[in-house]
Parts: C-alpha cells; sequence; structure tokens
C-alpha cells in the first residue's frame, strides 16, 4: 500500500491551532513573570480553574480533571510552597482538608485575567476586530465538535497528555 502524501504543515488545522496556542500560553507566561508570578506553570492552572468553579478538595480535583489524585496532591502542594493555596483545618473527614486561594492566589488569578486580556487585545490589534471574531468563532466551532467547548465554560479543561 502506498504512503499518503505529506501533509503541508502550514494547511493543518490542528498543528495551526497548536501554534496559536503555544505563542498565546508564552505570551501569557512572559506577562505573568513580568508581574512578579514566574514561579508558575501550565499545570497550575487548571487546578486553580477548578478552585474557582467551587472544588475544595484534592478528591474533587482530581474527578473534574479526570486525573489521580496523586497527581493534583503535587500540584497542590506546588502551589501551597508558592504561597498560592492553603489547607483549612479538617472537618468531620480527618483526610479531607479544604483547599483555599491564598490572597496571593487570587492575586495571580487577576494577573493572569489582565495577562489573557493583553495578549488577546495585541492580537485583535494585529488581525483587526474583524478577523478576530471570525477566528474566535470559528476555534468556538471547532472546540464544540471536540467537546472542548463544554469543557472551557464548566472549567473541566484537562492537561494536556
Amino acid at each position: 500500500m502506498a504512503r499518503p502524501r505529506a501533509v503541508d504543515p502550514t494547511t493543518d488545522p490542528g498543528l495551526l491551532a497548536l501554534v496559536l496556542a503555544t505563542g498565546v500560553t508564552q505570551r501569557i507566561a512572559e506577562r505573568m513573570a513580568g508581574a512578579g508570578f514566574d514561579d508558575v506553570r501550565d499545570s497550575h492552572g487548571f487546578v486553580v480553574q477548578g478552585l474557582l468553579a467551587g472544588d475544595t478538595t484534592v478528591t474533587q480535583l482530581a474527578a473534574r480533571l479526570e486525573v489521580s489524585p496523586q497527581a493534583v496532591s503535587k500540584t497542590v502542594r506546588e502551589l501551597e510552597r508558592a504561597g498560592y493555596v492553603d489547607r483549612g483545618p479538617a472537618g468531620d473527614d480527618r483526610r479531607a482538608r479544604p483547599l483555599a486561594l491564598t490572597a496571593r492566589g487570587e492575586e495571580l488569578v487577576d494577573a493572569s485575567r489582565r495577562a489573557r486580556l493583553a495578549v488577546a487585545r495585541d492580537l485583535e490589534r494585529w488581525l483587526g476586530t474583524r478577523d478576530t471574531s471570525e477566528l474566535v468563532q470559528l476555534l468556538q466551532h471547532a472546540a464544540e465538535r471536540y467537546g472542548g467547548l463544554d469543557q472551557l465554560s464548566t472549567r473541566r479543561l484537562r492537561p494536556p497528555g
């Protein structure tokens, strides 16, 4: 059987979306570092999103992200050491200590939102309002096809891999 022809990577929607996502993420990370949050990794954002959605335990976060509690515990420990998350006192269930964003964690969220908005504005200035709107609509439509739009709106987007 003959091998399929090579696909031009510059016309592959998945690769183009990956390049866009990587570029946007890199620019957001640069802005976050400039705002004093150079210790934050992409994986931290998934846990923070779960906390913003109302999850308060490692078990709830793991269920939301469909990953192991051990993976979430590792990320929570990193966020605790950095001062973004705090564990409260254990309640009736001695194992479950409620998680919450600290004041520094709230600052992180605010800085992230400002960085995302600034990067989106930069892209809009470069592409123009009409093309940016069309790009967003096309990405929403494609994300809906693969179930990602629902994951985004319910803060259930999972880490890649």
